[in-house]
């Protein structure tokens, strides 16, 4: 690939990881220089092997940041980039500490990105990863239905009762919700202070949907596959809540291409944007989620036959309030390109499965 010009270095933190894997590769097709930054040599390990990395190697650089709650944690990492996009997090399994593992690492690391940035004197614009989670309060249990009548869009509010939440939290669910919210209007309430010598942008992604170059075989496939898949194909436990899909290249174009200040200048960013494809109005959270698994059920009948996949119709995640309204992310960043919906992903999910070697 010719790269006709150099759009600058963008520092990417969780390079390693779905979103941050797929944001390196796009970034780096879309002539940016990419400085990955990961928690171990491990990962620096797993990057250098990417197959879609090979053509790059002279426009990627590496650094580690073992503890990203540290102070000062991300100042080297930053200094003399234009551009981050911090999506290094941890996902809330219940086998985490709420404050010690969720809580303080997503607090902290935002606040470590934004000093280092601001000490940068370079970057022009952060984006920053953030969850559907900060829209619901765990104490409402899992009471909220499947009717996806709420308008998840770029100004829905934040629940604003987890803004009081602090540690000692009662779970890591109260933790990732209470964390995700917190940043987001404390983002929001700094990038209105037009203090900041830099733009801010947060993205809400739905269930990240697809395949990776760097997984080899089913096994490891199906372990690290996102929980939709999982329960659609194998009738694996429900998820407890959906906030959209998205295909993991929508997500990481969606990422990148917010960079571009011509594209979305600051003065038209909206509270967030939603990388998530736009929902289907007339169907509510049971109607979408039979039609994706008799999507299934007819393109890979020999497999499900076979007991290579075992489609779980019915398996629909327990609260599915929200439907997807995302079409200002999707016109002012995909231009004449639409999000692939659940329909798509999935098939793309089952025959990626299927190819792999056990």
């Amino acid at each position: 690939m010719t790269l006709v010009v150099d759009r600058g270095l963008v520092a990417i933190t969780g390079a390693n990881g779905t979103i941050g894997y797929a944001s390196t590769v796009y970034a780096l097709q879309k002539g940016y220089r990419v400085r990955c930054i990961v928690r171990s040599a491990d990962a620096i390990k797993t990057l250098t092997d990417g197959p879609s990395l090979q053509e790059f190697v002279d426009r990627i650089d590496y650094k580690l940041v073992p503890d990203n709650t540290l102070p000062g944690s991300y100042d080297s990492a930053l200094a003399g980039v234009q551009f981050v996009i911090h999506v290094a997090g941890v996902w809330p399994t219940p086998d985490k500490h709420p404050d010690n593992d969720i809580y303080f690492p997503f607090v902290k690391s935002m606040e470590n990105v934004l000093s280092a940035a601001l000490q940068s004197s370079t970057v022009k614009r952060v984006v920053f990863t953030q969850a559907g989670a900060a829209m619901v309060h765990p104490g409402d249990g899992d009471n909220l239905g499947t009717a996806m009548d709420i308008p998840l869009d770029e100004y829905t509010p934040v629940d604003s009762r987890l803004l009081s939440l602090s540690p000692p939290l009662a779970s890591v669910h109260h933790a990732y919700c209470a964390a995700k919210a917190q940043c987001m209007t404390k983002l929001k309430t700094f990038r209105a202070s037009k203090e900041n010598p830099f733009s801010i942008v947060q993205v809400i992604p739905g269930t990240v949907m697809g395949p990776s170059e760097l997984i080899k075989t089913r096994s490891e496939c199906r372990k690290k596959m996102d929980r939709m898949s999982r329960a659609l194909l194998f009738n694996e436990p429900k998820p407890r809540y959906l906030f959209g899909f998205v295909h993991v290249e929508d997500c990481a174009r969606i990422h990148v291409e917010a960079l571009d200040a011509e594209k979305i200048p600051e003065e038209e960013l909206p509270d967030w944007l939603i990388a998530a494809a736009p929902s289907d109005k007339s169907k509510n959270g049971e109607e979408t989620w039979r039609e994706a698994g008799d999507v299934i059920a007819t393109a890979f009948a020999e497999d499900a036959d076979n007991g290579l996949l075992k489609i779980g119709r019915t398996n629909m995640p327990i609260n599915m309030p929200y439907y997807v309204a995302s079409t200002l992310t999707e016109a002012t960043l995909l231009g004449d390109a639409r999000f692939k919906n659940l329909n798509d992903c999935i098939k793309e999910v089952a025959e990626w499965y299927r190819s792999l070697p056990e």
